[in-house]
């Protein structure tokens, strides 16, 4: 259905999840694909496993100095970069902003919101400097579109991104068309895998459930049903969407149950 053949593409935060269900996805529609992460034995195994198109670099999005790297190491071994999906992101423990830690606001500030600027800053950049445009999509989160109490940090980072994505796509729109950056957000839901492993999810009992209700349709999503949309959004079906921030949340958004 989408073809990305010749296109150089980026994720962050590849390795599992939402990250490498997208990095295959962009491996079987023929693009050339970067993947960041920061372990090297589930990189290395991603990469062996999607074949020869996939080069993973060891980069943890918290740290300056491996972001800019990591870049170089793209613009030494491609000279370009057509789309990037910043995905790499984490969450604190469940609790009231009262009794949270500082360090556990400052680890998901820096990852999620630092994180997403740091990559996104360089990618615009690349993009810029080869004039011929380009697409970024970043992870916020149903979370980040309607708060939900006992998880500010998240919250708080996952609405910054909205932000960013929102101000940065109206300073790129209005580029030639042949030069437009476009950039978006998608916004899952609960989805299986990653921060909801199974070890997690059958650990948390109640935690669960209260996931599943804040649903309308009651259910986890699955890594493919976000990757669809990241997809559609990477892709050239999406030509006239820029700065939106798109639910993938079973109806979270729509409102409370």
């Amino acid at each position: 259905m989408y073809d990305f053949s010749g296109k150089v593409c980026l994720v962050t935060g590849g390795t599992s999840g939402i990250g490498a269900r997208v990095s295959e996805r962009l491996v079987e529609a023929g693009a050339r694909l970067v993947v960041f992460g920061r372990d090297k034995d589930k990189g290395a195994s991603l990469a062996d496993r999607l074949g020869s198109t996939c080069h993973f670099i060891q980069c943890d999005v918290a740290d300056s100095l491996q972001v800019r790297q990591a870049f170089a190491q793209i613009e030494r071994d491609h000279g370009r970069l057509d789309c990037a999906f910043n995905n790499a992101g984490v969450t604190a423990k469940y609790g009231v902003m009262a009794d949270s830690c500082g360090d556990d606001w400052e680890r998901v500030i820096n990852i999620n919101v630092n994180g997403t600027y740091r990559c996104m800053k360089h990618e615009l950049q690349m993009m810029l400097a080869h004039g011929d445009g380009g697409v970024i999509v970043n992870t916020s989160s149903c979370a980040g579109v309607m708060p939900i109490g006992g998880q500010g940090a998240y919250v708080a980072s996952k609405q910054a991104i909205n932000a960013m994505t929102q101000a940065a796509a109206i300073e790129n729109a209005h580029l030639k068309p042949d030069g437009c950056i476009r950039i978006n957000a998608v916004a899952p839901g609960p989805i299986m895998g990653g921060m909801n492993s199974e070890e997690r999810l059958l650990a948390a009992p109640e935690n669960t459930q209260r996931k599943i209700n804040v649903t309308a349709m009651k259910r986890f999503g699955v890594a493919d049903e976000v990757a669809n949309a990241v997809l559609w959004l990477l892709s050239d079906h999406s030509s006239y969407v820029t700065g939106v921030i798109m639910p993938v949340d079973g109806g979270y958004a729509a409102g409370k149950f």
